[in-house]
């Protein structure tokens, strides 16, 4: 009899395509957990709530959202946000709590921007729950190592006209004895700038303005040499390269 009723359920189609053009599709095991929680009381649910796995949940707050808030909802829909934060957290186990608070709110506010869209997004995370909480998790820390790198990189930069300070003091020190005013230097250096070769630039902008490094041993981090599609020594000579046009020791190109 139970069967028969399973049977008789029928859930809302996945209408997402794979990068492949094909759909998006749950999990047997899913499909045969849906069909038997969606025959339940909604109370029953909640009392139930950390027996249900996180894509059904996600089923569940998609298709069963109530008129009104109702506690057994925000019960269930508080269980997916705990365990969500509870992954994002596990993921940044290595940075300051602080941004270990962000990363886990960025997550979180992603995962309720998707599940209450009126599109089909968040039927990725019914067909690969797990994996896309992971990629979203990662995506965040790079996020914020990110940002860390910038940060930590700052006391290289001229704030006010954006010119790398080393680059300022190189033009200087073609001038030593009667050093020029920041602004006539750092004019000169943008001149300078624009005699580069495009992959020159690019390295310089990379280094210099974005705060990336040349190289990591850390596969997650995204450096120089990563962006520019190129080696941390390339990165270098480029760098080598520019740093001599500054100095005036390299004829135009």
């Amino acid at each position: 009899m139970a069967e028969a009723n399973n049977q008789a359920v029928v859930l809302q189609p996945l209408t997402r395509k794979q990068d492949n053009g094909s759909l998006l599709y749950r999990p047997d095991e899913l499909v045969d957990e849906l069909k038997s929680l969606l025959q339940r009381p909604r109370e029953q649910l909640a009392a139930s709530k950390r027996d249900i796995t996180s894509a059904a949940l996600v089923y569940v707050i998609r298709n069963l959202r109530p008129n009104r808030d109702e506690s057994w909802y925000m019960d269930l829909w508080s269980e997916l946000v705990s365990r969500v934060g509870g992954q994002a957290l596990k993921q940044s186990s290595g940075l300051p709590t602080q941004q270990q608070r962000d990363v886990r709110e960025a997550v979180c506010d992603w995962l309720r921007d998707v599940i209450f869209s009126a599109d089909d997004r968040a039927d990725v995370l019914e067909a690969f729950f797990g994996l896309t909480i992971l990629r979203k998790s990662i995506d965040a820390v790079r996020h914020i190592k990110k940002r860390n790198s910038i940060e930590r990189s700052e006391a290289n930069f001229e704030t006010d006209d954006g010119v790398p300070r080393d680059w300022l003091d190189t033009v200087n020190l073609r001038n030593v004895g009667h050093a020029m005013p920041r602004a006539e230097a750092a004019a000169q250096v943008a001149a300078v700038l624009a005699r580069l070769t495009e992959r020159e630039r690019q390295a310089v902008e990379a280094v210099y303005v974005e705060g990336l490094a040349q190289k990591s041993s850390n596969p997650d981090v995204v450096t120089a040499a990563t962006k520019l599609g190129v080696s941390p020594r390339a990165v270098g000579k480029l760098l080598a390269k520019a740093r001599k046009r500054a100095s005036g020791d390299e004829e135009e190109a």
